[in-house]
C-alpha cells in the first residue's frame, strides 16, 4: 500500500478550504491578502504495533491575520478544531484511525501587529 501522505494533504486540504472563512494553501501566492491558514508541514513517526504499519502523521498549520488582537486567529483556529479533531476520514490511500488536534497557540509577528497562530494535528494512520 501507498505512504498516506498525500492521502492526508488532500483531505485536510479540501475540509479546511471548505470549512474555514479564509483561503487555505500549501504555497502562499505573493499577492495573498491576510487571513489566511497554510498548511506548513509535515512529520510522520512510525508507531507500528506488532501486526500493523502505523505512523502518526503531525500536520503543522500557521494561521495569518493583520486583524488587530487575536480575535481573528482564535476564531480560525476554533474553525480549524471543529473541521479537524477527532474525525476518521476516509483516506485514498492508507486507513485513518484518529485525527486530533494537538496544539494551538498564538504569537505576535515581529512587525508587532501581524499575528500568527499555529496549530498542530495528529492523523494516526495504518497503511
Amino acid at each position: 500500500m501507498a505512504d498516506p501522505m498525500l492521502a492526508i494533504q488532500t483531505w485536510i486540504y479540501s475540509t479546511l478550504d471548505s470549512a474555514l472563512s479564509c483561503e487555505v494553501y500549501d504555497s502562499v501566492p505573493q499577492e495573498a491578502a491576510k487571513p489566511y491558514v497554510v498548511i506548513e508541514s509535515y512529520v510522520a513517526i512510525e508507531a507500528d504495533s506488532q501486526s500493523t504499519r502505523r505512523d502518526d502523521v503531525l500536520v503543522y498549520l500557521s494561521v495569518w491575520s493583520t486583524v488587530a488582537g487575536q480575535h481573528e486567529i482564535l476564531t480560525l483556529m476554533g474553525q480549524i478544531d471543529d473541521a479537524l479533531h477527532d474525525k476518521r476520514p476516509t483516506l485514498s490511500s492508507g486507513r485513518a484511525v484518529i485525527v486530533r488536534v494537538r496544539n494551538k497557540r498564538t504569537v505576535r509577528d515581529i512587525d508587532g501587529r501581524t499575528f500568527q497562530g499555529q496549530v498542530v494535528v495528529r492523523c494516526t494512520v495504518e497503511h
